[in-house]
């Protein structure tokens, strides 16, 4: 196939803009003028009228298992109160048989009135025969009724989890509020799916992602059950799509499969194991994330270390003898000093020269830690629209202080690193624009921040490093750079093409940006319909 007549942005290492693209197997065959293009005129070809092509866009931190559980249970995303979600609730109960779960996703209490917390009490009025666990926006919490608690067998004597907190009530009992590993308990009798649902499920959501212009993501923590469908779709042709998955440590069945098995490769790259994702801390908005010093409107509390920093050692070590990347999930300042303290200790005992472990979010780091991540090689894997939907309440957590080691990417950036780019979504939404104009603007996604500033302008990203941290940032942090991340002969023709050009349309519209093509491995996997 021959796609002309655009502007093609390679993003090689001179920012080459090209008019046309030559594809053949799979792969980019010439990029260049169309003048200088021998090519035999019957070869098919798209006229791309002038619009502008990207390299197709990687989310370099997402869910892809998640969000296709979320398409199959109540999206409390963005619901302005915990009476607006129990009436979501109810009318999910009301069609359900008694005894059955209703489960969702989505809820943040920095949303409603009162910002805080909820308890069972809620839930037991308008679910009361039925068991309900909602999570968190940021899934470090989970919101259950009585029935839900007594199914996973959590009374007023349940001792606190390694990593987690069964939170009371005054009386000593559980108040509903289950945080980090303490969800296990609920998520451990909860039934799953069946294979054929979640397998349609989860094409549904690479058709999401593929109409936003996804190509790929790096899947941070996936289990058995994710990947069997996978496989599953894959052997079946039904996966136009790339994952580079890292499997979730915390599953100690899924690592036990790999630790024993290796790495994999299926699909011809369409999915690509040969990570492995461990959680150090929790997250800011349920004061889980942990930091040196207490939290700034919680003076008791500095968070929550999920696995003990010898166990988080111990665990990197293995994956790294093993020939595994180790990501590992780190969003305080002080969950960060203790995964760049366990990197520096593990890459000097089991030398790794292209080792690239990865931080997964990075979001608040002290000022000392910033040019650790380069003295180690060290790669943080983070998401501009954390910052963007965090900014309105950032400073009651940390106060300002913390802040200048904020979502610092400028900071890191000029330090000598490349930021992989995601969104973490579900969490945030899958859409690689919203964090192409995060990155650049730091402002409101709503379009309220017109004459915004910019939040903490002075670490924003140009154009061109957001555009790279979608795209060859990715490549290079999942080691796939020789074949993605650039439109350059002999890599794989994945690619975007948009109905406006990041790079010169005006700011405000940068999250605006549509595509109309999406291709993969050079065949069209997304054509958007016009009218």
């Amino acid at each position: 196939m021959l796609l002309t007549n655009g502007r093609i942005y390679t993003m090689d290492p001179r920012n080459t803009v090209v008019d046309t693209l030559a594809i053949r197997d799979g792969r980019i065959v010439f990029a260049g003028r169309r003048e200088d293009a021998s090519l035999p005129d019957a070869e098919p070809a798209l006229d791309l009228e002038g619009r502008a092509v990207l390299p197709g866009l990687v989310d370099g931190h997402a869910h892809l298992q998640h969000l296709a559980r979320a398409r199959m249970t109540l999206n409390a995303t963005g619901m302005r109160s915990e009476e607006q979600i129990a009436t979501l609730v109810a009318e999910a109960a009301a069609k359900a048989g008694p005894g059955q779960w209703v489960v969702g996703r989505g809820w943040d209490q920095n949303l409603w009135p009162n910002k805080r917390f909820p308890s069972k009490r809620t839930l037991d009025a308008a679910a009361p025969e039925n068991p309900v666990a909602l999570t968190r926006v940021d899934g470090h919490a989970s919101w259950v009724n009585s029935a839900a608690l007594k199914a996973a067998g959590i009374h007023s004597e349940t001792p606190d989890p390694t990593g987690g907190l069964v939170v009371k009530d005054e009386q000593g009992e559980p108040a509903g509020l289950l945080i980090d590993t303490a969800q296990r308990m609920v998520h451990e009798v909860q039934p799953l799916p069946s294979a054929e649902q979640f397998d349609r499920a989860v094409e549904d959501a690479i058709a999401e992602c593929l109409a936003k212009g996804l190509t790929g993501l790096h899947e941070m923590g996936v289990d058995l059950h994710g990947f069997a469908a996978y496989k599953r779709l894959i052997a079946r042709g039904r996966f136009p799509f790339r994952n580079y998955a890292a499997v979730a440590g915390r599953s100690a069945e899924t690592w036990g499969y790999y630790r024993e098995h290796g790495r994999e490769e299926l699909g011809d790259g369409r999915l690509v194991v040969r990570a492995v994702k461990l959680v150090s801390d929790g997250a800011l908005g349920s004061r889980g994330a942990a930091l040196h010093e207490p939290y700034a409107d919680d003076p008791d509390n500095t968070g929550l270390l999920l696995l003990p920093p010898d166990e988080l050692e111990r665990m990197t070590r293995e994956a790294a003898e093993r020939g595994f990347q180790v990501c590992v999930h780190a969003i305080g300042d002080r969950a960060n000093t203790v995964t760049l303290d366990t990197f520096e200790r593990v890459l000097r005992d089991v030398p790794r020269p292209d080792g690239r472990f990865r931080v997964e979010h990075a979001q608040h780091l002290r000022l000392t830690d910033i040019p650790r991540f380069k003295l180690l090689g060290v790669l943080p894997s983070m998401q501009a629209t954390h910052c963007t939907s965090d900014m309105g309440w950032a400073n009651e957590r940390l106060g300002l202080e913390r802040l200048e080691g904020a979502y610092a990417w400028r900071a890191l950036i000029d330090s000598g690193v490349v930021i992989p780019g995601g969104s973490d979504f579900p969490v945030e939404d899958a859409n690689p624009f919203f964090g192409l104009y995060a990155s650049v603007a730091r402002r409101p996604l709503d379009g309220s921040g017109h004459n915004h500033p910019g939040w903490h302008p002075e670490q924003r990203m140009t154009r061109e490093e957001a555009v790279r941290s979608f795209t060859i940032w990715n490549a290079y942090a999942s080691h796939q750079e020789a074949d993605f991340g650039t439109l350059e002969p002999g890599k794989r023709a994945d690619l975007v093409v948009l109905d406006a050009d990041v790079f010169t349309c005006p700011e405000e519209q940068i999250k605006d940006i549509r595509p109309l093509l999406t291709m993969v491995d050079g065949q069209i996997a997304y054509r958007r319909e016009t009218a």
